[in-house]
């Protein structure tokens, strides 16, 4: 009796054994069918911004020119609010088949980092980032600070006097802020606007002493005159711009390339092979001339970066929005 036990046990665990192998090779054969159909319907991009903002126009060209690579419409659905914290929770709440790629900024780790939202970068997989843009402190043009040398002398002897604008907190341009505080160590008083459109109004509206943002936001403004740029982020002086200092230069060690980048992701589980996929045609996106004179005439950098380059760029981000955003609360 014993012995039919023993038998009968090696014989359920034999078939368990063959079921479960038999359903794991199905899986793989029906996964595989998948990534060699994909994409045989129209492809959905979730913006976390409104429309005409900078991430809603990128993502309108990539969408325009990844037609001709994927050879399916690819449509753009805006879902603006909550930090970016709708747009991501929308997409991983889809099927995890490549059909839906979101598009998100270098705000999303700080973001997540400071607890502005309630996610983790491991909640979304990284495909790869297509232009960058560094950022910048400016002026208006008839303001007493010359140089980033009179900022500071004069935040120094006015604590908490300045004023300055910018684009949101817990996000890049916050985080900029924040090393230009440490570093220099200086206080003023950080104004977070709905976007750098709306600072840009503020500045040039007398209500700011300063501004934060990216390069392309304030570019129109510097060349007309009507801004003057203290220092840029960049690790090197900007072609555009090369009689303003990098802040690295002027001993802001901690910053070095503080760039705003925009970039695509997907739900996690994702098939590799769709993955690779997506990061193939958006690397043929970015070497386009299309998309390079979109770039450039938005005065942004091309900066496709994927795979563990990616990660570890992401991870750095995250860190340090834990360090300085989760201190600045």
């Amino acid at each position: 009796m014993k012995r039919k036990r023993v038998l009968f046990s090696l014989i359920g665990s034999l078939f368990l054994t063959s079921l479960l192998t038999a359903c794991s090779q199905e899986e793989q054969k029906v996964e595989a069918k998948l990534s060699s159909d994909y994409p045989n319907k129209t492809i959905t991009m979730i913006v976390p911004f409104a429309a005409g903002g900078s991430g809603d126009i990128m993502s309108r060209e990539v969408a325009r020119i990844s037609e001709e690579f994927f050879g399916q419409k690819v449509v753009i659905e805006n879902k603006e609010g909550g930090s970016g914290a709708i747009a991501l929770n929308d997409a991983i709440n889809r099927k995890a088949d490549g059909y839906t790629i979101l598009n998100h900024s270098s705000t999303l780790p700080l973001t997540m980092a400071s607890g502005q939202i309630p996610f983790k970068p491991e909640d979304i997989e990284p495909l790869a980032t297509m232009v960058s843009n560094y950022q910048i402190l400016a002026v208006p043009v008839d303001s007493a600070f010359k140089t980033y040398e009179d900022f500071v002398a004069f935040a120094k002897e006015n604590p908490r006097k300045l004023n300055i604008a910018s684009s949101q907190t817990n996000g890049t341009n916050h985080l900029l802020a924040l090393k230009l505080m440490s570093e220099s160590e200086i206080d003023f008083n950080y104004v977070g606007y709905d976007g750098g459109g709306e600072a840009l109004v503020r500045i040039l509206g007398g209500n700011a002493d300063a501004i934060v943002a990216s390069g392309e936001v304030v570019q129109q403004q510097v060349e007309s005159g009507e801004l003057r740029l203290l220092g840029v982020s960049s690790s090197e002086r900007v072609p555009l711009h090369p009689d303003v200092p990098t802040f690295k230069e002027m001993g802001l060690t901690s910053i070095d390339d503080e760039l705003i980048w925009r970039g695509y992701f997907v739900k996690p589980g994702t098939p590799p092979q769709i993955k690779e996929k997506i990061i193939e045609v958006l690397k043929k996106v970015s070497e386009t001339p299309e998309f390079k004179d979109y770039a450039t005439k938005t005065n942004q950098d091309i900066y496709f970066k994927s795979g563990e380059e990616l990660e570890t760029i992401i991870n750095d981000y995250y860190e340090d929005g834990q360090k300085l955003l989760g201190d600045s609360k």
